[in-house]
C-alpha cells in the first residue's frame, strides 16, 4: 500500500459522506464484535454441556479475565483516538511514535497480567465470588488465561490502532479469524482431548497467538499507514499520558464494570451457584445486542475525532444521530426477542431446569432497557473522541457502577433475587436521563446544532 492510498483513506474521514463512512468503519467494527461475541457464546454452550457448575465457575472467570480486557480497551481507545486526531491534523508521525508506545504498554501489562495469575490466582477467584463448588473448576480456566495473558492484551489493542488509521476492514479480518480458530479448537480441546473446562481455555490463547501473528506480518509488512521503528518503542511518558488522558476513562470503565459484576456475583452467591451461572448466561446472550453497538461506536470514533480536529462539527452530529439509530434499532430488536422467547434462548445454553426458572424471568427483566443502549454508548463515544475523558469516564461510570452497586446492595433486601436483576435496568434509564442532558450541553458548548 503506498503512502498516498494511506494518506487518501484517512482524508476521506472528512470528506465521504456519512452514511458511507459508517457503512465502511462501523460494519466491519460490528461484524468483527458479533464473531467475537459468537465464540464467547460458543464457549458457553460447549462448557454448558459439563454442567450448571461449569457454567458458574465460567462466570466468575469472566469478570477476571475481562480486568484484563478493561486495560486493553482503556489503552487501545486513547491511542485510537490520539492516532485519529494525528491525521486529522496532518501529522504521521506521531500517529506512528503513538502506535509504538501500544507494542511496549502490551509487553507491560501482559507480563503483570501473568505475574498475577501465577501467584495470587486463587486468593483472587475467592474474592470474585468463587464458592467451594466451583473453585477449582476455575482455577483450571484462569491458570490457562493468565500464561496467555501478553496475547489477549496485545490483540485487542492492536485492532484499535489499526482501525484508528482508517484499516477496519483488516481489523475485522483478524478478529474474525481467531474467531473461528477458536470455535474450531473449543470441541478439540474440550471433548476430543477431554481437557473440559480447561482446554476451552487452551483454545482461546491459542487463537489469540494466531491473530496476533496475522496483526505483526501487518505492520512488518509495510502494509500499515503507520511506521513503527525500535525507535517508536523507547517509552515517551507523554504520549503514553495523552493515551490514558483519554483512555483511562474508558479503562476506568470496564474496570468499574467488572467489579461490579464481582460485587454480582458475590451477592448471587447467597443464593446458591444457579443464580451465577445464570448470570454468566445472560451475560453471554447480552452480546448479541451490545456487541454491535459496541461496533458502531468503535466505527464511530475515528470518523468523530478526524472531523473534531478538522473542525467539521455538522458532521459529527449526523454521525452520532445515525449510530445511535442504528444501535438502538438493533438492540431493540434482540430485547424483544429475548422477553418473548427467553426459554428458547437459554435452552441452547442449558437443559438444568434450576437454571431455566430462574434465567426466564432474569432475562425479561434485564431486557427491558435494551433499546436505550444505542444512544447511551455513542453519546461515551462521542466524548472519548474529541478528547474529553472525564466526562465518558464520569458516564459509564454512573450507569455500571455508581447507580448499579447501590442498586444492587440495596433491592436484593426487600425483592429477594429478583432485586439483584432490577438493579440494571433502573440504572441504565436513570443513566440515560442524565447522559442526554451532558450531550446536549457539550453540543451547544462547540456551536453544533442538535438539529438541521
Amino acid at each position: 500500500m503506498t503512502q498516498k492510498t494511506n494518506k487518501d483513506r484517512t482524508h476521506s474521514l472528512g470528506e465521504e459522506k456519512i452514511i458511507r463512512l459508517l457503512l465502511r468503519f462501523s460494519l466491519p467494527a460490528t461484524l468483527a464484535m458479533a464473531v467475537n461475541a459468537s465464540y464467547n457464546i460458543i464457549d458457553t454452550i460447549f462448557i454448558g454441556r459439563l454442567g450448571a457448575g461449569a457454567i458458574a465457575a465460567l462466570s466468575i472467570c469472566f469478570p477476571a479475565q475481562m480486568l484484563l480486557g478493561a486495560v486493553a480497551i482503556g489503552t487501545g481507545i486513547g491511542a485510537g483516538s490520539l492516532i485519529s486526531r494525528s491525521f486529522g491534523a496532518k501529522d504521521p508521525k506521531k500517529a506512528s511514535v503513538v502506535a509504538g508506545q501500544v507494542f511496549l504498554l502490551s509487553i507491560i501489562f501482559g507480563l503483570a497480567a501473568t505475574l498475577a495469575g501465577l501467584f495470587y490466582l486463587r486468593p483472587l477467584l475467592v474474592l470474585f465470588g468463587a464458592t467451594p463448588e466451583i473453585l477449582e473448576a476455575a482455577v483450571e480456566y484462569m491458570s490457562v488465561i493468565a500464561n496467555g495473558a501478553f496475547f489477549l492484551f496485545l490483540i485487542m489493542v492492536m485492532n484499535h490502532v489499526t482501525r484508528a488509521e482508517g484499516n477496519p476492514t483488516f481489523s475485522m479480518t483478524v478478529m474474525i479469524s481467531s474467531a473461528v480458530i477458536n470455535i474450531i479448537l473449543d470441541p478439540v480441546f474440550i471433548f476430543g482431548l477431554e481437557m473440559g473446562i480447561k482446554g476451552a481455555a487452551v483454545a482461546t490463547v491459542i487463537a489469540k497467538i494466531a491473530g496476533v501473528i496475522i496483526h505483526l506480518l501487518y505492520f512488518l509488512t509495510g502494509r500499515s499507514g503507520l511506521t513503527i521503528s525500535w525507535k517508536s518503542l523507547r517509552p515517551n511518558f507523554r504520549i503514553i499520558w495523552d493515551i490514558y488522558k483519554v483512555g483511562l476513562p474508558s479503562l476506568l470503565i470496564q474496570i468499574s464494570g467488572n467489579l461490579a459484576l464481582i460485587i454480582a456475583n458475590q451477592v448471587l452467591g447467597g443464593f446458591g451457584y444457579i443464580p451465577i451461572a445464570v448470570m454468566g448466561i445472560i451475560l453471554r446472550m447480552q452480546m448479541l445486542a451490545f456487541m454491535p453497538v459496541i461496533g458502531i461506536s468503535q466505527g464511530l470514533l475515528p470518523i468523530v475525532g478526524y472531523n473534531f480536529g478538522a473542525k467539521k462539527y455538522r458532521r459529527i452530529r449526523e454521525a452520532l444521530y445515525k449510530g445511535a439509530g442504528a444501535g438502538s434499532l438493533f438492540s431493540t430488536l434482540v430485547g424483544i426477542a429475548f422477553f418473548f422467547f427467553p426459554g428458547f434462548f437459554l435452552k441452547i445454553f442449558t437443559s438444568d431446569p434450576g437454571v431455566l426458572a430462574v434465567g426466564t424471568k432474569a432475562l425479561r427483566i434485564m431486557a427491558l432497557i435494551y433499546p436505550l443502549l444505542g444512544p447511551q454508548t455513542v453519546s461515551i463515544t462521542f466524548f472519548q473522541a474529541i478528547g474529553k475523558g472525564l466526562p465518558s469516564l464520569f458516564l459509564s461510570a454512573l450507569r455500571q457502577f455508581i447507580l448499579y452497586v447501590p442498586l444492587l446492595l440495596f433491592l436484593p433486601r426487600f425483592f429477594g433475587l429478583t432485586g439483584i436483576w432490577t438493579a440494571t435496568p433502573v440504572a441504565d434509564l436513570l443513566a440515560f436521563i442524565i447522559t442526554l442532558a451532558l450531550v446536549i450541553r457539550e453540543f451547544r458548548a462547540h456551536g453544533i446544532p442538535l438539529s438541521r
